[in-house]
């Protein structure tokens, strides 16, 4: 993310009509709106593996995965997040009739990068739990295997587990799905990984 475009406060409501009609993505965060950097091959690879798993696992049943191209709405924060892939289970709700943006992620899925890691395990982490529908958060690195898998229990608290072993098989209770590490990671080079 760079820093903020604007200083002064704009409606979500105006974010999300000149959001429309933007070139490239951008972020809103309670009244600023903030550039988005693009990614990685690695991150591109792992994100593409994501969708592509998913969308393998879902269909036929009434589930829908999400690409970065796909807003979500947290209300509780006045905010509009591209995450990288996202899913639920039953009825989407929109932010409005346009469909861009959603309400209710069950799943929410971030791909690390050295310029978005703490901001993907602290800011939106604490903002995306302000979301009812959303149970699961997966963090996959792009410097090497590695996944990490927190989860809120029937108490409301989270808890967290990690995975290196590409052949570990991680299963998504909120969207009934199970997914292999390897698969997470065809093709993703991690030649000049730090």
């Amino acid at each position: 993310m760079s820093a903020l475009e604007k200083a002064v406060f704009v409606s979500p409501y105006e974010y999300i009509r000149s959001e429309r009609k933007a070139e490239e993505k951008r972020d809103y965060l309670n009244g600023q709106i903030v550039a988005m950097a693009g990614g990685t091959y690695n991150h591109n690879m792992i994100q593409s593996n994501v969708t592509f798993q998913l969308r393998g696992a879902l269909r036929d049943r009434p589930c829908v995965d999400f690409t970065s191209d796909m807003k979500v709405r947290i209300e509780k924060a006045n905010q509009f997040r591209y995450p990288d892939a996202f899913a639920l289970c039953g009825d989407i709700d929109f932010f409005d009739e346009t469909k861009d943006a959603v309400c209710n992620p069950q799943m929410i899925v971030e791909v690390l990068s050295p310029s978005t890691e703490k901001t993907d395990r602290t800011d939106k982490f604490a903002m995306y739990r302000l979301i009812d529908s959303f149970s699961e958060y997966l963090l996959l690195s792009q410097g090497k295997v590695e996944a990490e898998l927190y989860q809120k229990d029937e108490s409301g608290s989270w808890k967290g587990e990690s995975f290196e072993d590409a052949d570990t098989v991680i299963h998504l209770k909120s969207i009934d799905v199970s997914l292999r590490l390897g698969d997470l990671y065809d093709k993703v080079d991690f030649t000049d990984a730090g």
